[in-house]
């Protein structure tokens, strides 16, 4: 479900059929274990411009049984309907997007940073792309795959912030130029983004990137800096230590 909605036996993967299918499948996958209503599948396999029907919820559904059949599916994993409901059964650690929820949630439970490093690590290398991105519309993933966008960036600052504890500042700098330019206005990937330019002995580099961060957010919005990465700026100009700063800029660093 991460990147591409495809289904895999043996590492190789099998047609699944058209994107409304692939879609329903990637529904279904999303609340594994769960049944959900049809009136809900019906608004989500929608496009904005026209309005399915149960009619077209039923080819839809048949549709996919066949593909799964033909894709190898040996009973573990079951489309089962109850009522007004549908509903996939089957092993939730069977999909790359449970998974990744599964690592993440091990990783905020975590307490040593080695651990948190390897369990958000592993997290990170199941994402490969956006839930549902190659076959929902905008509206759809509005409507069911924001959070996972959030828990993404959640992985990746466990990540930052074990890494940091760690002291592995150099590898962390490279890492976190290219999350800052994903998301330049998230105050604590600056923050630690400018606090570990500073630990790699950079500090004038870790100061610009505060001051180039007050200017965006200065131009776009009227605001200046929060006051935790002004007290940051400020350690960084003294050359006293950041670290104390750095895990105040949010309670995810504290953890």
């Amino acid at each position: 479900m991460l990147g591409r909605v495809e289904w895999t036996v043996d590492g190789h993967p099998r047609t699944i059929g058209r994107r409304r299918e692939r879609l329903l499948l990637g529904l279904l996958l999303l609340e594994m274990g769960r049944p959900l209503p049809m009136d809900r599948l019906i608004d989500l396999l929608s496009d904005e411009d026209e309005r399915r029907s149960r009619a077209d919820l039923y080819v839809n559904v048949c549709r996919l049984r066949a593909s799964l059949r033909r894709g190898g599916a040996d009973g573990s994993v079951r489309l089962v309907r109850s009522g007004s409901t549908y509903m996939l059964t089957g092993d939730p650690q069977l999909v790359d997007l449970h998974r990744f929820t599964r690592l993440v949630d091990l990783a905020q439970r975590g307490t040593e940073p080695q651990e948190v490093s390897r369990l958000a690590s592993s997290a990170l290398a199941e994402w490969r792309g956006a839930v549902l991105e190659d076959v929902a519309s905008e509206r759809t993933r509005r409507g069911v795959a924001t959070a996972f966008d959030e828990l993404l960036i959640s992985a990746q600052l466990l990540r930052v912030a074990a890494e940091f504890k760690l002291r592995n500042y150099s590898s962390l700098a490279a890492e976190l130029a290219r999350l800052t330019a994903e998301h330049p206005e998230h105050e604590m990937l600056l923050a630690f983004r400018a606090a570990t330019l500073y630990e790699c002995g950079r500090r004038a580099d870790a100061l610009r990137v505060l001051s180039s961060a007050r200017a965006r957010m200065t131009a776009r919005l009227g605001l200046d800096l929060s006051r935790e990465l002004q007290d940051l700026r400020g350690a960084i100009l003294r050359d006293d230590p950041v670290d104390r700063h750095i895990f105040r800029c949010g309670a995810l660093g504290a953890a």
